[in-house]
């Protein structure tokens, strides 16, 4: 599984608002259900077994294979331009992405609303009917490289709401100033 995962199977929630695709006017009717891709199908299959093993090992995995993801986007090139400019990459998720962002400067803490109503993991298809929320350690992964590359430290960050966990949306905290174990 671990050598899936890295070879990279695994995504993050981050696909569709990373590459900033607009949505398509449907005319204000609802997009019908693409069937599940063979990727997609495999990855409903290998979450719940993942989210039933060792958790703390789930969670190394699958935030590993975010940097195939990371890679896979050239979130590089994006970070690279707001390197040490916090605020103006905060800016550019409010502006690219439709993110919702408090910025507690204090507390050194980010709370981030993705504002989407549905999972935008393109390996999770629409109507899955698994639970799928260990896939969220992915995203965990996928922001810790993004804001650490930006703040010019290690964050930690943490998916506190997710819709593959029941919850109308995404949600994060990313912490500047991580807690040491």
């Amino acid at each position: 599984m671990k050598t899936a995962c890295l070879a990279g199977f695994c995504a993050c929630g981050i696909e569709e608002t990373a590459t900033a695709r607009p949505a398509a006017d449907t005319g204000g009717q609802a997009d019908a259900p693409k069937p599940a891709t063979m990727p997609q199908k495999w990855i409903v299959t290998l979450l719940p077994m993942l989210a039933k093993g060792d958790r703390e090992q789930a969670k190394r995995i699958l935030k590993g294979c975010s940097q195939s993801h990371y890679e896979d986007l050239k979130m590089q090139a994006t970070v690279d331009k707001f390197h040490g400019q916090p605020d103006e990459f905060l800016a550019f998720l409010r502006k690219q992405w439709g993110w919702i962002i408090d910025y507690d400067r204090n507390l050194g803490v980010i709370r981030i609303d993705e504002n989407k109503s549905s999972c935008v993991c393109p390996l999770v298809p629409r109507n899955h009917g698994a639970d799928l929320g260990v896939l969220c350690y992915c995203s965990e992964g996928f922001a810790e490289k993004l804001f650490s590359e930006v703040f010019g430290s290690r964050v930690r960050a943490e998916v506190t709401e997710s819709i593959l966990r029941g919850q109308k949306s995404c949600k994060y905290t990313i912490a500047l100033k991580p807690a040491t174990t």
